[in-house]
């Protein structure tokens, strides 16, 4: 392998809990998920030199964790109504989950741009420093604990039309 050691680290790390999240459902166990994971991993850095830079890594990862699930299952013995036909349906269902959830975080990031720098940072503080409870944050702003509440529902309101609009001609389009 003439490539860099840390290349192949950093999109491992980058992208291990969502290989974690695409192996779990199809092995049924934490325990079983994380070994799969582990043999994923030793697979890919195998294969490594073959991977094509321009290319995203997650769906190239996919494919190694989709064929260690089923050398998982044969070597179990167990899960025997497993076949590869519903592996593979799993894991494209799996791949369908996976890029409706992108579809929504897209379109939550975008949500959360339209707000104000107040409400954003509201936000921020209540839900991405999970520590912080109501009463602190209303510490920090000056505000009262009741206003706060009122707040956050005004704007988890805002967020859930703004996503249900921006996703909405998305769906026709998938019905049609």
């Amino acid at each position: 392998m003439d490539r860099d050691p840390s290349d192949f680290v950093g999109l491992l790390v980058r992208h291990q809990n969502d290989l974690l999240r695409y192996i779990l459902p199809l092995v049924g166990s934490m325990d079983d998920a994380q070994d799969v994971l582990q043999e994923t991993a030793t697979a890919l850095w195998k294969k490594f030199g073959d991977f094509d830079s321009d290319r995203p890594f997650l769906p190239w990862a996919k494919r190694f964790a989709q064929y260690e699930v089923l050398m998982h299952h044969r070597s179990k013995r167990r899960f025997t109504f497993l076949s590869d036909e519903l592996v593979a349906e799993l894991s494209a269902a799996a791949d369908a989950d996976a890029n409706v959830l992108a579809d929504h975080h897209a379109a939550l990031q975008v949500c959360l741009d339209s707000l104000s720098e107040e409400e954003r940072q509201i936000v921020r503080t209540r839900y991405a420093d999970s520590d912080t409870t109501i009463q602190q944050l209303a510490e920090q702003t000056g505000k009262s604990v009741n206003v706060l509440y009122k707040s956050l529902s005004k704007i988890r309101k805002q967020l859930l039309d703004c996503v249900e609009r921006r996703l909405a001609p998305q769906s026709l389009s998938a019905e049609s």
